[in-house]
């Protein structure tokens, strides 16, 4: 078993604890600014619990962590763990700025730890079924909508959670650029604050953008808190070649499926923490960069960023830089 602290004691962290332990490999180290929420997990799990976050990186016992925190926080908790050897397991979105994602990924490279950005609608079931079964898409599209997210929301505050374009919208872009398979080369957005007037016109909580790839594909890619649909529900994939096509909707949990002749229809269930987990578990044993890593968290975000700037200038942005 690989010695894992998890930082961060919150729903998202009670979750990857749960997963790896059915994994069998539980976390034995528990770090949060709340002990009591670090103690209730440490006693369900047979671990230990602290609410310094340092303490569990510079444990001489620990291997792995896992970042489940705010936001804002992920850049200098992954700098300090990757400075001290540890290997990284980074939720979403790796981070909310530029500048902080360069420097995870930065801190990765030079201290040669293994790093995945938790993108667990990547690992679902479905979705390796929708790229099994279609190959090189033409047109795609990718929504994520849903209800109005509070405005008093920690991931709602601008510098702690960036909201849901920044937050959310990477699940998208991600599952965008698997299934294209291609080099996206240019963004065009519109969009703003529709929603949450009271966080300021530079907040943005809705994006409807076109992303165009090396290859000549072209996607949609729609995001807002505006009302979740009734059929789709919060997450919406589709993607077609000219002769078949596929849609991933209800949480990517049914997959409806054209292949020029006839309609198939899968149905799975949101296996993406467990498959995540049980990859960041391999990479560690096989001592090799897990298929989502700092460079993919890096990438969604630059994109969403790129968006967002669109947005400010009513011009398109270049995509070229892209790591």
């Amino acid at each position: 078993m690989f010695k894992i602290a998890i930082l961060g004691c919150g729903l998202i962290g009670e979750t990857h604890a749960h997963m790896l332990a059915q994994l069998g490999n539980p976390p034995m180290l528990f770090a949060d600014k709340d002990r009591r929420r670090a103690e209730r997990l440490a006693a369900r799990y047979s671990g230990r619990a602290t609410d310094r976050a340092e303490d569990a990186i510079h444990s001489d016992e620990i291997e792995a962590v896992y970042i489940c925190t705010y936001h804002d926080t992920h850049a200098p908790l992954a700098s300090l763990a990757a400075s001290a050897g540890k290997h990284l397991f980074i939720e979403k979105p790796m981070a909310i700025t530029e500048h902080d994602g360069r420097e995870i990924s930065n801190a990765v490279r030079a201290n040669g730890v293994q790093c995945m950005t938790g993108f667990k609608f990547h690992y679902m079931s479905l979705t390796r079924k929708a790229k099994e079964l279609l190959k090189s898409p033409q047109v795609l599209s990718a929504e994520v909508i849903e209800r109005r997210w509070p405005d008093d929301s920690w991931a709602n505050d601008p510098l702690k959670g960036g909201g849901n374009v920044l937050s959310q919208g990477c699940h998208a872009v991600e599952l965008l650029l698997d299934l294209a398979q291609a080099r996206p080369v240019r963004i065009f957005a519109e969009g703003g604050n529709l929603r949450h007037p009271s966080l300021g016109p530079e907040f943005r909580d809705t994006m409807c953008a076109t992303i165009a790839f090396e290859n000549e594909a072209v996607a949609s890619l729609r995001i807002a808190d505006a009302g979740e649909m009734p059929h789709d529900g919060k997450f919406s994939i589709q993607a077609m070649n000219g002769i078949e096509t596929v849609h991933l909707y209800d949480r990517l949990k049914k997959l409806s499926y054209y292949d020029g002749h006839e309609h198939h229809t899968f149905e799975g269930e949101e296996d993406g923490f467990l498959n995540e987990d049980r990859e960041f578990l391999r990479s560690l044993a096989e001592r090799r960069q897990p298929e989502t890593n700092e460079v993919h968290g890096l990438r969604a975000e630059m994109i969403l960023l790129r968006g967002i700037e669109s947005i400010r200038t009513h011009m398109p942005q270049s995509l070229l830089d892209l790591p």
